[in-house]
């Protein structure tokens, strides 16, 4: 009797627990009827980048003489991207020598340049162009640059840049005049060098005091720069979370060591009497801040409002990433409800952008399967069951669910992703873009060595692009700052990123309303007046046209024409051009120019404007 009463018990408790189970599985009320998305995400297959689609230019643009077709060249071409230099690629130096600047990558050797190309380099310099090199490992050509020999291996992790140099003076502050190459703790991730020993000119030095970066003056107007590592390599790495923690910090904390190449690399080509190059942010700003919210807590929800007051009150907009958490586990109670529905229409109201932020905030999403594809609401049911236990998710289900259950019932189309814990999978872009997204912040800047936006690769690695743009993190509310103060620390960072237009993306958890809240209104009054603000899908929209943009410049017997071309219709688009030249007539409605910076109306496909060189 007493077994049957047991067997009995037993089975009731099996069924109070498949009972609980299909409770806290059912859909939220307001959720109910909803089943989607219906669409299958695309399977997109990596397709390899291919150097000719960058064949096109006029001779104003910098010239990438590429000497190896298997090599990270498409770091170049992001970076350059960034930060505005338009540039072609060539394999034909007899082409190359035709502009005023030259980038000769990755190597030059004679193993791979014939002796009259390389002779035509030298000539090149001799007569006045600007060459820059990375990797200069033979060829004949030390002279040209200015060095005896060079010196091989696997020894750096840094570099300094002295003063006295009038290339180098805008690097004032001291995480500019030093960079980071590796992380010093972990040498077996430092990536290859060569040092220039005896250089006439040393620019740069890496942390043993050996030349990293030299440059050669030569007689006829011509200047030779060569680099001591592979700048593609580097680029492509850093921006993928590849090295190794090189950072000085994680987040909050200056970490430029990719944008200081890049401003280099500007600065070199400016030199040149046709030199045009596109700021990084709109309307002659200085800085772009884009104010975020993570949204992965059941007290954060009621909390939204009071910041995004407080943006309405500066008269700006943020970008609000919600967890569409619709079930108990773990980590939370289920908080994606009604009232959570009339928070985020009330964000909808006051302007803000609505982001995903996934649907079960994994700590693991950086190793959950990729999926099939086809997950979908209310099919898919995640759960956090502890510390790196999470079980029934994917990628694509984190993506295609919390999607359809925003658009659904925001009725916008939403564009930005944030992973929690900023776990990123090596599969991430391709599924982002598979699941239809366009913007991803799910990096630190101390990660990815920039404060400036980017394309992701597939996979995360070197060789195909995806069309999704990364915007790294600069500041958030979870890291330590250095002297403990997060405000202070926030406007200091502002300002060092307003010497370049960097880009400001603060990350808020709006978990309480006191300390954080003071933080953002403390952060909008200091930064307000000198920065562009706005949301992730605005500045997003905008950078990716900016991307496509095409910038020539052809020389008359008296007049220049600036012409510039886009795929997509485009505003606030700023422009450097040489302080000397003037318009031949009016500039457009809308139109400024001061001290050769160019701030143009909203055009589409092209715009042509004429200007007389004053000197």
């Amino acid at each position: 009797m007493n077994r049957s009463w047991g067997v009995i018990g037993a089975i009731l408790t099996i069924g109070l627990i498949i009972a609980a189970s299909i409770w806290l599985s059912r859909p939220p009320a307001f959720l109910r009827g909803l089943n989607g998305p219906a669409a299958v995400s695309a399977d997109i297959e990596a397709e390899l980048a291919d150097w000719r689609d960058y064949e096109t230019g006029s001779a104003s643009r910098l010239a990438i003489l590429l000497t190896d077709e298997d090599s990270a060249w498409l770091g170049l071409v992001h970076g350059l991207r960034t930060i505005g230099v338009p540039f072609i690629i060539t394999r034909d130096a007899a082409r190359a020598v035709q502009h005023s600047t030259i980038l000769a990558y990755p190597i030059i050797s004679g193993a791979l340049l014939e002796p009259v190309e390389l002779d035509s380099l030298r000539q090149y310099v001799a007569g006045g162009g600007t060459l820059i090199a990375t990797q200069v490992l033979g060829g004949g050509l030390q002279d040209v640059f200015g060095f005896e020999r060079l010196e091989e291996g696997r020894d750096h992790y840094e570099v300094s840049f002295g003063s006295g140099q009038v290339l180098t003076g805008f690097l004032t502050g001291p995480r500019e005049q030093v960079v980071r190459l590796g992380n010093p703790e972990r040498p077996e991730g430092w990536i290859g060098t060569q040092s220039f020993v005896g250089a006439q000119t040393v620019l740069g030095r890496y942390q043993d005091g050996a030349a990293a970066f030299i440059a050669r003056s030569h007689a006829g107007g011509g200047q030779a720069y060569a680099l001591g590592f592979d700048l593609g390599f580097f680029i492509l790495r850093a921006n993928s979370g590849r090295d190794e923690g090189a950072g000085r910090d994680y987040a909050n904390g200056y970490e430029p060591s990719v944008d200081v190449w890049l401003r280099l690399v500007r600065a070199i080509y400016r030199d040149a009497p046709d030199a045009v190059t596109l700021a990084t942010v709109p309307d002659g700003q200085a800085l772009a801040s884009i104010i975020t919210f993570d949204v992965d807590y059941q007290y954060s929800v009621a909390n939204m409002a009071a910041y995004a007051d407080v943006l309405t009150d500066h008269g700006v907009h943020g970008t609000f990433f919600i967890q569409t958490k619709y079930f108990r586990d773990y980590l939370d109670r289920s908080f994606f409800d009604q009232s959570a529905f009339a928070a985020i229409r009330e964000l909808q109201r006051q302007g803000m952008e609505i982001g995903s932020h996934s649907v079960s905030h994994t700590d693991v999403f950086s190793d959950l399967p990729l999926g099939s594809g086809e997950e979908r609401y209310p099919g898919y049911q995640p759960r956090v069951g502890g510390v790196g236990d999470t079980r029934h998710a994917s990628v694509l289900g984190e993506l295609r669910v919390s999607r359809f259950l925003l658009e659904a019932l925001t009725g916008e189309t939403v564009t930005s992703f944030r992973p929690g814990y900023l776990a990123t999978p090596d599969s991430l872009p391709e599924a982002l873009e598979a699941s239809g997204y366009r913007f991803s912040t799910s990096i630190s800047s101390g990660t990815a060595l920039t404060h400036l936006p980017y394309r992701a690769n597939f996979g995360r690695r070197y060789a195909s692009e995806t069309a999704i743009f990364e915007f790294p993190i600069s500041l958030e509310d979870e890291q330590p700052v250095l002297d403990g103060d997060r405000l202070a620390a926030g406007i200091d960072l502002a300002a060092s990123l307003a010497r370049y237009g960097g880009v400001n993306v603060v990350l808020i958890h709006p978990n309480e309303t006191g300390e954080k809240l003071a933080m953002l209104d403390g952060l909008l009054t200091a930064i307000g007046p000198n920065s562009w603000i706005g949301t992730l899908q605005a500045f997003g929209d905008w950078w990716a046209v900016r991307d496509t943009v095409q910038v020539d410049v052809s020389l008359g017997e008296q007049t220049i024409a600036l012409v510039m071309t886009t795929d997509a219709p485009i505003e606030g688009l700023t422009v450097q051009i040489p302080e000397t030249w003037r318009p031949v007539t009016p500039l457009r409605e809308g139109a400024s120019l001061e001290a050769g910076v160019l701030v143009l109306p909203a055009f589409n496909d092209r715009l042509e404007i004429e200007f007389r060189d004053s000197e």
